[in-house]
């Protein structure tokens, strides 16, 4: 029998938990607290000096690159269409 150290009932052999006030009867080890650990600062040499990273921000007006390309694009087709209906006509 195992006897709860919370309330005293008697629990069958092998219970995990009492089964009057719900405590739990198996004692585990607590896991040891991993170490954490640390990200080490490297700098890369070379015969000129270090070398550091740059870092690229992206805002919102690096995501519009794409509408303003498709509408570049539609306004360069437009001006070779009238720039050929002019030639065609004035060109004979």
């Amino acid at each position: 029998m195992i006897i709860c150290p919370e309330c005293g009932e008697e629990n069958p052999q092998g219970s995990k938990f009492c089964r009057k006030c719900g405590v739990n009867l198996v004692y585990e080890e607590p896991e040891p607290e991993k170490t954490k650990t640390t990200a080490k600062k490297v700098t890369v040499e070379d015969n000129t000096g270090p070398i550091r990273r740059t870092t690229v921000n992206r805002n919102s007006s690096t995501t519009n690159t794409k509408k303003d390309d498709d509408s570049k694009l539609w306004a360069c087709c437009i001006c070779l269409v009238f720039l050929f209906i002019i030639f065609a006509i004035f060109g004979h």
